[in-house]
């Protein structure tokens, strides 16, 4: 068998043997997919459970979409790129395999178009916005003559009323359109996407490097065709803080949620999405 021992199984004799108390733990993602149907929750209470991963990590949501699309737990081996029975026993059943994968084709079509029914956010920068002071601005909006304008405003002010704070009101769309440039300018930037290879490789050492790349640059040239509330999602993942100065503004960068991108570009997440929507 090439490449790293799956979760559930131990080699005996140069044979896969069931290790029945990492196979409970297989057959739990499972199940909790289906009861869940969240991938986040799992990863919050399988480290709440102190569960771990075959090398002892904890769970992250890509080390559970790997499980998810292992047929090896079906008692199959993968040979150049088909399925055959193998020598090893399962550990899940084929319905437990349907009832997840049903849940995950469910959720893949519909994560786009519950997207584009609901209202994008209004406020995507809501919380991220620093004055120079280190005060941070909220978001208000006024309603004249039936049309909505948008503002971020000094927290003081916001509180207090005009004149509490000496930070001056932001329009809302000229900032957020500069911060949403600025992150699709990173998704393509090579420094970026080399940052990122390398993160991923530390939480998955058998991740290829294509695995990683070519998703990002899916994402950096399907970005304008993304829905709004997908792009605000992403900003808020991938920053964390916008500094304002005399200067202009600062993009402080969120590490964990470069960290968390990279999980989602596999080829069984967000990356086989981007693939379909290009090839659409």
């Amino acid at each position: 068998m090439g490449g790293p021992l799956p979760l559930g199984y131990d080699v005996v004799s140069r044979l896969l043997v069931v290790n029945e108390a990492e196979a409970a733990t297989v057959r739990r993602i499972f199940d909790d997919l289906v009861q869940e149907r969240s991938a986040t929750m799992m990863v919050r209470q399988l480290a709440i459970d102190g569960l771990t991963t075959k090398t002892g990590r904890k769970f992250c949501k890509q080390a559970i979409y790997k499980i998810l699309h292992n047929r090896m737990y079906l008692g199959e081996i993968n040979h150049k790129g088909k399925n055959y029975p193998g020598a090893h026993l399962p550990i899940i059943t084929q319905q437990q395999w349907d009832d997840a994968h049903a849940v995950l084709d469910s959720d893949r079509r519909e994560r786009w178009r519950d997207t584009k029914a609901k209202d994008a956010p209004a406020s995507p920068l809501r919380g991220l916005i620093i004055a120079p002071d280190g005060e941070r601005l909220i978001p208000t909006y006024t309603i004249k003559k039936g049309k909505t304008y948008r503002y971020y405003v000094p927290n003081r002010v916001g509180h207090f009323g005009a004149g509490a704070s000496k930070v001056c009101t932001i329009p809302a769309e000229p900032i957020e359109a500069l911060v949403v440039a600025q992150v699709e300018d990173a998704l393509s930037a090579p420094a970026v996407v080399q940052a990122v290879w390398e993160q991923a490789c530390k939480s998955s050492p058998q991740i290829s490097e294509p695995e990683v790349v070519l998703p990002m640059r899916r994402l950096a040239s399907m970005w304008s065709n993304l829905f709004a509330a997908e792009q605000q999602r992403l900003v808020r993942l991938l920053i964390e803080k916008v500094v304002l100065s005399d200067s202009g503004l600062e993009i402080v960068w969120c590490d964990a949620g470069w960290n968390a991108l990279s999980a989602e570009l596999s080829p069984s997440t967000i990356g086989a999405e981007l693939a379909e929507m290009e090839a659409a």
